[in-house]
């Protein structure tokens, strides 16, 4: 028996310990990448969530032979920006290791995410190589810790409206050429229908003012205007200022949704549903494109137009993709947030849905439609409203009637070629120095930003003590290391 136990002891030893004994291919057991990705429309229902799970795993496996699979999570974006951060914050069994960066310097300074260098020059390298410069939108403080989305962020702004009843009141939108010369029309409107309101909400406008003298937001708080690199309190700059004066006059003047920011749904929400017969967005598509799109989608059998009223300038993004600190296999999850970049498939489900589900080809295999008795509204899965939040947007499937989205690759790029570029652009500052002013100011912005910029309090009351108290929080000490910040940048990248 002694002899049979050592001749026992040996072979196990020669074969390897069985504890560790793995599946197909003799791999060890696949990872799980747990992705949560925000939507901006419908969240689909689990059921066809995991058949798009399934797709995607099923080519992971047999197509790409990869090590890992992905689990796959979506999250409303009004719920997102509370659930993420405490999720990453405890690291619970199902928290996710591949996130959405909406803040990339709070979750950088908070340790949520990790640095991504270890991945840039293997994992990451063919994301590194296609999206080139943009990539430092991703970077703080000399680390990369984001993938900065590869889309078209230069917006192109639109003034949409019902077409039938523009038409019939004999307005000319084309005068609206930007948001200062945008009330006329609206004005001429309102005596047509006094009842209707053509706008949603003016939180937009501060966006659209910046565009008429380059003023460009850096690090949320500060702002640089035109050529200089000198960075000021952004709420002191004219474009703010110009922005919430001008979202009070259309509320007082009725153009605008009457509930202003007590009412919680989204712009989309509101004129699809046809409570406003007219809306403000951007979109990196063209007007033709995007009243084609409003037309199909809205659920009340409306004809829209739209006119252009401003473009974008270039801006340092602040939305991508990071790796939770407390992934177990980051080099899994950045080769899975490559294959969003660079894989068609991989983010094509993600965006579109499942085969059979959510879309079917046409005979030739060239574009797809929804399947029978199905439309946008009502399939299963649908992302698309959030194609440009994650990964590479200038991918995706093309529909038999192709105005489903509002985007268009092809002009996503233009508009991104033509767009005014910053100098400061690519600088994220970092708030370490700075941690409890920044807290406080916050606070203080948190308190009256969003009741200006909707136009829900009159600015001559409330702006300035708004301005006091972003004072006595620390904007100023704030301003000031980020400007140190910035000097040092611009010598080390010009």
């Amino acid at each position: 028996m002694k002899k049979l136990f050592v001749l026992l002891i040996a072979l196990l030893m020669l074969l390897g310990p069985i504890g560790c004994s793995k599946p197909s291919g003799g791999g060890e057991e696949k990872s799980v990448i747990t992705l949560d990705m925000s939507t901006l429309f419908i969240v689909p229902n689990l059921e066809a969530t995991q058949k798009v799970e399934d797709q995607l795993n099923d080519y992971l496996e047999n197509t790409l032979h990869e090590t890992f699979k992905v689990h796959l999570k979506i999250t409303a974006i009004s719920d997102y920006f509370q659930k993420i951060p405490m999720e990453l914050a405890s690291g619970g069994d199902d928290a996710p290791d591949v996130v959405q960066v909406f803040n990339m310097a709070d979750w950088v300074n908070n340790g949520y995410i990790l640095p991504l260098d270890d991945y840039l020059g293997k994992e990451l390298k063919p994301t590194v190589d296609l999206i080139g410069n943009i990539i430092g939108s991703g970077k703080m403080a000399g680390h990369t810790y984001m993938m900065p989305r590869y889309f078209g962020t230069v917006l192109d702004w639109k003034f949409i409206y019902n077409k039938e009843l523009v038409d019939k009141a004999g307005v000319d939108v084309t005068k609206a050429t930007s948001i200062e010369n945008l009330g006329d029309v609206l004005a001429e409107l309102k005596a047509a229908y006094p009842e209707e309101h053509f706008l949603v909400y003016c939180d937009q406008f501060n966006r659209l003012y910046a565009l008429l003298d380059h003023t460009a937001v850096v690090g949320s708080l500060t702002a640089t205007v035109g050529d200089s690199t000198k960075l000021v309190n952004y709420y002191e700059t004219d474009a703010y200022k110009n922005a919430i004066n001008k979202a009070y006059e259309f509320r007082q003047k009725g153009y605008a949704d009457p509930e202003g920011s007590a009412n919680t749904l989204s712009h989309d929400a509101v004129v699809m549903g046809g409570s406003s017969k007219g809306v403000i967005m951007g979109h990196s598509a063209d007007t033709e494109g995007i009243a084609k799109m409003f037309t199909k989608t809205n659920t009340y059998g409306a004809t829209f137009g739209a006119v252009n009223i401003g473009i974008d300038d270039l801006s340092t993004d602040t939305l991508g993709i990071g790796i939770a600190h407390y992934c177990k296999d980051p080099a899994a999850a950045a080769r899975f947030i490559n294959l969003l970049y660079v894989d068609e498939f991989v983010w094509d489900t993600i965006i579109y849905g499942a085969e059979g589900q959510d879309y079917v080809w046409n005979e030739d295999h060239t574009k797809v439609r929804y399947p029978d008795g199905l439309d946008f509204n009502s399939v299963p899965y649908n992302c698309v409203y959030s194609c440009g939040m994650i990964g590479n947007g200038f991918q995706g499937l093309e529909y038999e009637t192709s105005d489903e989205s509002g985007s268009d690759r092809e002009y996503g790029k233009h508009l991104m070629e033509i767009a005014w570029c910053p100098p400061l652009y690519g600088f994220t500052p970092t708030t370490v120095n700075v941690m409890n002013e920044i807290t406080a100011v916050s606070n203080v912005v948190d308190q009256y930003n969003k009741v200006l910029t909707y136009g829900d309090v009159d600015p001559a009351v409330e702006y300035p003590k708004f301005i006091e108290a972003l004072k006595t929080a620390g904007i100023d000490k704030i301003v000031a290391d980020f400007q140190a910040q910035a000097d040092e940048w611009y010598k080390q990248n010009h």
